[in-house]
């Protein structure tokens, strides 16, 4: 008796395998949406880590008569530790003085709330009186964000940072420097701690590639010298 070769079967397993490949997944190269908070904190006893200084509102030709200070410094209530010392004298009635940091490995133009704290020192007391304005609340502390550096450019910053009190496209005011333990000799330093809850935090976006640049700072309407020494920052971006 003649034995039937099956030749259909190998059709049958081939057509098998290639249903198979063509029921695979797809990955998908879209990265997964940012779900958990980023943390930025920097504690300058330990070091200026990432974190630079710069000035705005003021004539760069003019700079020797504004006092500018930038530097890691001894705290004047304690000389064992340091904090980043920001310093100058507000001739232009104006004078932006920060610090920035930039912040990468973030999910591409995506957008943020920004919240958190600061600490530093102030010899500034609550209630004295000015030139132009109290050296407490006339000297307003600004938290913002940008996609490019923050930086002077001829005169001003080349971001919207607002003027004085007011907010801007790029930062929001929130608070001042007078510290309650200061008083108004501007011989005692005193810590100040502002708080932004995430409620009334800052919303920022990221670059196309994934990077913001965060800066903190002072935006004086007191026509005098302003003194402070930042000890902590501890800020983060939430997902919105």
């Amino acid at each position: 008796m003649r034995q039937l070769i099956p030749l259909c079967i190998p059709l049958m397993l081939t057509a098998c395998g290639s249903s198979n490949e063509q029921s695979q997944p797809v990955p998908d190269p879209t990265p997964p949406p940012a779900t958990a908070p980023v943390d930025i904190s920097i504690v300058f006893n330990e070091g200026a880590g990432t974190w630079s200084a710069g000035f705005s509102d003021y004539p760069i030709t003019d700079a020797d008569i504004y006092e500018l200070v930038a530097q890691l410094a001894p705290l004047p209530s304690d000389n064992s530790m340091q904090g980043f010392r920001l310093k100058g004298s507000n001739r232009s009635d104006d004078l932006f003085m920060f610090l920035k940091t930039e912040v990468t490995e973030l999910q591409p133009s995506t957008r943020y709330q920004l919240s958190g704290s600061l600490t530093f020192l102030s010899n500034a007391g609550v209630g004295c009186v000015g030139i132009g304005g109290a050296p407490g609340e006339s000297v307003f502390v600004k938290v913002g964000a940008s996609e490019i550096e923050p930086a002077q450019v001829d005169y001003y910053l080349n971001v919207d940072k607002g003027n004085q009190s007011e907010p801007g496209n790029d930062a929001l005011m929130v608070g001042d420097v007078a510290a309650s333990e200061a008083d108004c000799s501007g011989n005692v330093f005193a810590e100040k701690t502002i708080e932004i809850e995430l409620e009334n935090g800052f919303e920022v976006q990221t670059s196309q590639s994934g990077s913001i640049w965060i800066f903190v700072g002072t935006d004086s309407g007191y026509e005098g010298v302003a003194d402070l020494y930042y000890t902590s920052i501890d800020l983060s971006l939430s997902p919105v």
